[in-house]
């Protein structure tokens, strides 16, 4: 994988830049937002999760939506800080959520 990062969209047409992350290394104790990703044959990704923390280092180690994500062919884990605050976290999870409606996510979703 040549880049580090996906700058993912979101429906605001807000771009978020999220760096792949191994889920067997410690997580740094800062609140972020995370993606659960499918790598596709195409060499394209598409989000199955996105999700929010006050503290990535609690929230990450033993997610329960990693486990169902990997049952939908995740691959990889992706995670930003945003020390912005819980509402900045929570208006991006909502933005990504909105556009890209990840089978995952059932809150915020724009279709069924």
């Amino acid at each position: 994988m040549a880049d580090k990062f996906i700058d993912w969209q979101g429906n605001s047409g807000r771009s978020y830049r999220y760096e792949f992350v191994d889920m067997s290394l410690p997580f740094r104790a800062v609140g972020g937002n995370y993606a659960f990703v499918r790598h596709l044959p195409n060499g394209n990704f598409i989000p199955l999760y996105f999700g929010e923390s006050g503290d990535l280092s609690q929230r990450m180690p033993g997610h329960k939506v990693w486990a169902k994500a990997l049952s939908f062919g995740a691959t990889h884990a992706m995670a930003h800080a945003t020390p912005a605050g819980y509402l900045s976290r929570l208006a991006e999870e909502q933005d990504l959520i909105a556009y890209w409606n990840p089978a995952l996510n059932t809150q915020h979703r724009t279709t069924g």
